[in-house]
């Protein structure tokens, strides 16, 4: 056990995948198993029904998850803020061994997983899987610059000053690659949007920037000042980056830039940007909750959750996928009053998203760090299991 301790943040995805090696004299001739890991954004223990019976907030799909698979009651992410936890999960090292002591990484910080460093995506690569990040990336670029400089060496990674990197983005050659980021650090593929309260306001495909965001970010528009490219739509990120995953999900051999070779075994890491702020659930789930629009923004969670497992199953791909869902940290319990609100304001519903724990998102207390967790592996993991 103290060997696994670098290992402890995914150490559940070690144990889970160890039982694949040791199980039945066969697995010569099986493939192994894909494996999709959903990692909600600021997404708390009591958001789901099925773990909280006071919960204001349906999660059916998640909860089919639990019927189908193993709970883990008493998991805990890396830290109680994201970068860390997502530093974390990829590499397996403590959260803080890095040049970031503490917060998150802030618009225009350069890349926090070393370039040498070994990665879940890498290793797997190293073992016959493709592997694929689709969503909120958070752990840093480097972005190339009309002036030759560069920009993450202009501010201390970590350090929250507007009047220093907010002018950074002129700086930005948006037409050029952006480097260093999720396909130098173990994925085949990527597609997402960064963060999405940060510039540039974009989808970035693999490294290079979807179009030039040469717009300036309406100020009523939720996030930090910066580019934008035109027609940004908050309420599009989590829609467009499902049908993303269904795709790669669905994709089969050949040509483009989300095929993968169905012949071989895949990961897909799926960091979702919700019910992160912007809370900014689409008309199908608005008032849909009653725990106002961060309930429905859980509520949009869960969807795509199931859009995931109904993937799978058209697929013909669900018995032999490690399916797992959790979150990067507990929930500051907004309320969603201008995609945003105050911290813990979603109480006024009579929903706590931490449930019984003590704490929110950022703090020290049980709150800020325990999290759903669950993992299905039809044939492997039994059923209703925790």
């Amino acid at each position: 056990l103290n060997s696994m301790k670098p290992f402890r943040p995914f150490l559940p995805l070690i144990l889970l995948l160890g039982v694949w090696f040791l199980s039945g004299c066969n697995r010569a001739k099986e493939q192994p198993p894909n494996i999709i890991y959903i990692l909600a954004d600021d997404m708390g223990y009591g958001d789901v029904s099925c773990l909280n019976p006071d919960s204001k907030i349906s999660t059916p799909n998640l909860d089919q998850l639990a019927m189908e698979g193993i709970t883990f009651t008493d998991a805990h992410s890396g830290s109680a803020v994201c970068t860390p936890t997502r530093y974390g999960i990829l590499t397996g090292r403590y959260c803080w061994r890095t040049e970031l002591k503490s917060s998150v990484l802030w618009a225009w910080d350069g890349p926090l997983i070393e370039a040498d460093r070994l990665t879940v995506g890498s290793f797997l690569k190293q073992n016959g899987y493709t592997t694929a990040c689709i969503g909120k990336w958070h752990l840093g670029w480097d972005w190339s610059t009309v002036d030759g400089t560069v920009i993450s060496n202009e501010i201390p990674k970590g350090k929250w000053d507007p009047a220093t990197r907010n002018p950074l983005a002129e700086k930005v050659d948006f037409s050029a690659e952006v480097k260093n980021g999720p396909i130098t650090r173990g994925f085949d593929y990527y597609f997402g949007d960064d963060v999405p309260n940060f510039p540039p306001y974009c989808y970035i495909e693999n490294n290079r920037t979807l179009g030039i965001p040469s717009m300036k970010k309406p100020d009523q528009m939720y996030g930090s000042p910066g580019p934008m490219i035109e027609g940004w739509k908050l309420e599009e990120l989590m829609p467009a980056l499902t049908r993303k995953a269904v795709e790669y999900i669905k994709a089969g051999k050949g040509e483009g830039l989300f095929k993968r070779d169905r012949q071989k075994p895949f990961f897909l890491y799926f960091p979702l940007t919700a019910p992160h702020t912007p809370i900014a659930p689409t008309a199908d789930f608005r008032g849909k909750s009653k725990a106002g629009a961060y309930g429905d923004f859980v509520q949009e969670v869960d969807w795509t959750v199931g859009e995931i497992m109904r993937a799978l199953e058209e697929e013909g791909l669900a018995e032999n996928t490690l399916l797992i869902f959790t979150s990067d940290n507990g929930s500051p319990g907004r309320d969603g009053t201008n995609m945003g609100g105050p911290t813990s304001s979603v109480r006024k519903y009579g929903h706590n998203p931490s449930h019984i724990f003590r704490g929110i998102k950022a703090d020290i207390w049980e709150g800020g760090h325990h999290v759903p967790f669950f993992a299905r592996w039809p044939g492997k993991i039994e059923p209703g299991s925790e």
